[in-house]
């Protein structure tokens, strides 16, 4: 009856005029679009099984975003050391393999988990990646007609057939492709013409006109700085609206730009700061608007209220469709010395959480779980901002008051709608200790080798923590045979799609290592 629906209206909308527009009200194609994503979104399958491998273990693979579409299809991203097997090659659809260390790879899973849809290779990629990298290390986004744009640090070969010519050795890749297809409707590169950006912190989102929004950090000259009036260099792309502050020498500053959907650039502008360094972990569209978030060592002009100049702490900010800040809001301890730091975020049904470390107790609204241990001791802490204030709602801290935990975050927390609760993946202390600090029932488990993991659940509202289940992450004392969740997500009424990074020895971790995309029925996740 759905279907019949649809094409009825399609009829109707022929009498649209035909501007080929999903976001335009005008458009025929913006009823099309409406009413196919609503037939699409009825056709959710919580019960399914599947599981993809990559890698031969020999080499490095390193698995980054994981999103799920409308269509109930998943895009994935990753860094590869060797070319991945796919429909009996190892080129990809466009041939664009580039045998380089690591190349950047995307790939599309079917929404029955039973195919790949396509997989492609987006450039060389041997800049702005580690072990524990961030997702948005390879954005990706959805256009509202379905599409998937990508944006991505590159240092290979230039592509042919692009709007631009890549030039100078880095340069951000920015495509647009059909999500069931795989074929590139445009591609170009997003060059920085004096060479003054840094190969992290950047990210690209797709807001609700099809712009693709985006930032990366800026840094001045190493003698000498002047204010960076020249921002990226990109089809159609003006000059910013607003320079960098570039008072030190090699300063780091955040700067965005705005892509139409056609590729067509249109604007952007720097958010001057006069700290050393301003890192982001967080942006994503809110309607035509943007959320940022990261930490700064200052703050960012007119914008006061920094807890402790010249020291990182973490921000919460919004940002107007002209790429104009309007709010922002500092957070953390005023304490000297305080290593500080924001490492993952999530935005989801509406709300934002940071994740990260802290070494210092930092009073907040809110509390319900303690920081653990004296001053000096590394906890983790959750936060969660009010979206369209910046108003900090809550903070907790998970820790063991005799030891540190570890300084990385895998990128895996989601949030899951059928139960209600968001859900991550932590490294546990390396000596088998529990949390402390949690109260009665809510921990469970033993940890005794290498690499041991937590499964932490808490509550969207309170940030309460519901359930801590710790499990191993390897099976013997050495730390071989490794099995740990790096990213996952939910792609239907409570179905995960987790990614899971394996290796066969702890001493080949950061050289050696195969990965698994998989999904069980919904009501098998644990």
């Amino acid at each position: 009856m759905l279907f019949i629906l649809f094409l009825g209206i399609l009829s109707f909308s022929d009498c649209k005029i035909n501007l080929n527009n999903p976001s335009d009200p005008r458009s025929k194609s913006y009823f099309e679009t409406a009413l196919w994503n609503a037939y699409l979104n009825t056709r959710c399958i919580p019960e399914l099984r599947g599981s993809f491998s990559f890698g031969s273990g020999n080499t490095l693979i390193i698995p980054l975003s994981i999103k799920p579409l409308r269509s109930g299809n998943t895009v994935v991203t990753a860094v590869t050391q060797e070319p991945l097997v796919w429909n009996g090659n190892t080129y990809g659809i466009h041939n664009n393999h580039q045998n380089s260390v690591l190349n950047g790879v995307v790939f599309v899973i079917d929404r029955y988990f039973s195919r790949i849809l396509w997989l492609d290779y987006i450039g060389e990629m041997s800049y702005g990646i580690d072990d524990w990298p961030n997702p948005e290390t390879i954005s990706v986004d959805e256009f509202s007609n379905g599409d998937l744009g990508f944006f991505a640090l590159v240092n290979g070969t230039g592509r042919t057939n692009t709007l631009n010519d890549k030039s100078g050795l880095n340069a951000f890749f920015v495509s647009r492709y059909n999500q069931y297809t795989g074929d590139i409707i445009w591609q170009g590169y997003a060059n920085k013409d004096n060479t003054r950006f840094s190969t992290a912190s950047y990210a690209m989102t797709i807001n609700s006109s099809d712009q693709m929004g985006i930032v990366y950090q800026g840094i001045s000259e190493t003698t000498a700085p002047t204010s960076d009036t020249t921002g990226l260099s990109f089809p159609n792309l003006p000059a910013p609206t607003t320079g960098s502050n570039a008072i030190v020498v090699s300063q780091k500053e955040l700067a965005l730009a705005v892509i139409a959907g056609n590729g067509v650039g249109i604007r952007q502008n720097f958010l001057p700061n006069t700290g050393t360094t301003t890192d982001s972990i967080l942006f994503k569209a809110n309607g035509e608007n943007y959320l940022l978030a990261g930490e700064t060592s200052n703050v960012f002009n007119s914008f006061p209220g920094h807890p402790r100049i010249n020291e990182a702490r973490g921000f919460y900010s919004l940002i107007n469709a002209s790429l104009g800040m309007y709010s922002v809001n500092y957070y953390g301890t005023s304490t000297t010395s305080t290593t500080y730091k924001y490492l993952k975020s999530i935005f989801i049904n509406g709300e934002v959480y940071l994740v990260g470390s802290i070494n210092q107790p930092d009073s907040s609204t809110n509390t319900i779980h303690p920081y653990q241990g004296i001053a000096g001791r590394r906890n983790y802490q959750i936060i969660k901002p009010e979206v369209n204030t910046t108003n900090l709602l809550w903070s907790q801290y998970l820790g063991n008051a005799t030891y540190n935990v570890p300084d990385v975050i895998p990128g895996n927390i989601a949030y899951n709608s059928a139960r209600g609760e968001v859900v991550g993946h932590f490294l546990t202390v390396d000596n088998g200790s529990p949390f402390d600090g949690l109260g009665p029932g809510i921990q469970s488990g033993t940890i005794v080798n290498a690499l041991g993991q937590a499964r932490v659940k808490w509550n969207p509202s309170t940030g309460a923590f519901q359930n801590i289940q710790l499990y191993e992450g390897s099976i013997d004392s050495s730390g071989n045979n490794g099995r740990f969740i790096s990213n996952q997500t939910e792609v239907c009424s409570g179905r995960m799609v987790t990614v899971h990074t394996m290796y066969n020895t702890f001493a080949t971790l950061s050289s050696a290592r195969r990965i698994e995309i998989s999904t069980i029925p919904a009501w098998e996740e644990p």
